[in-house]
């Protein structure tokens, strides 16, 4: 599907990119390098739970999954071609406008979600899955 695309942050040390990596200390993720960011949130679903279901006209979105586990859906609305996915901590999904996305958590799952467009709330079109 060419209006998501999926990927594992390497864990890595080294380089001017997104990367992450775990020490004794604890872990630290760079979610984003050099990326336009207008809109940043950060959202909890806990297990059973579903959130999305819904597409934007022109919002890009991008998540990167903190902690937890949960089933992604996705709808290209354009062609109707769908995509169903396992989402873990370490995953970064690039969205683009016109895909329908639903999550649904597998356990509690905590995400960052960030654009480089402004949320608007008119911007936002409900999608029954």
């Amino acid at each position: 599907m060419k209006k998501v695309l999926i990927e594992k942050v390497p864990e890595i040390k080294e380089g001017l990119k997104a990367k992450r990596w775990r020490e004794e200390k604890g872990e630290f993720v760079q979610i984003a390098y050099n990326e336009e960011m207008r809109h940043l949130a950060i959202f909890e679903i806990r297990k059973g739970f579903t959130r999305g279901s819904h597409y934007h006209e022109r919002k890009e979105e991008i998540f990167y999954v903190v902690s937890g586990r949960m089933e992604a859906k996705f709808i290209d609305m354009d062609t109707h071609q769908r995509k169903d996915s396992i989402l873990m901590r370490g995953d970064k999904i690039w969205i683009k406008p016109r895909c329908s996305h639903l999550f649904q958590a597998l356990e509690d799952t905590l995400v960052v979600e960030y654009s480089p467009q402004v949320y608007e709330i008119e911007d936002n079109y409900k999608v029954d899955f």
